[in-house]
């Protein structure tokens, strides 16, 4: 995992709609069964795992394994203005 990034690998990261709702979900519920984030995405469990890798790949996201699960939280280690960004977004609307 890298220890720092750039601002725009960021902002890219969030750029997408699926990154950007888990980012919002982990954020609102500050941990989640992989599960739990593909039953409330309603998305095919390839494709979340996808995001999942890339968001904790540059750092944005950190997980640990609970027995057969894995379960994913938003990193405490983010640089301030990430956080920052992170506490500004939206909550996530189930309803979408």
């Amino acid at each position: 995992m890298k220890d720092i990034f750039l601002p725009y690998e960021f902002f890219k990261a969030l750029g997408d709609p699926t990154r950007l709702s888990i980012v919002q979900l982990l954020h609102a519920k500050q941990s989640l069964c992989v599960c739990d984030i593909i039953d409330t995405l309603n998305q095919p469990q390839s494709t979340v795992s996808r995001h999942l890798n890339q968001l904790k790949t540059i750092g944005i996201l950190t997980s640990e394994r609970k027995g057969t699960w894995v379960w994913y939280a938003i990193n405490e280690d983010l640089a301030d203005w990430c956080q920052a960004v992170i506490a500004a977004l939206p909550t996530f609307n189930t309803e979408h």
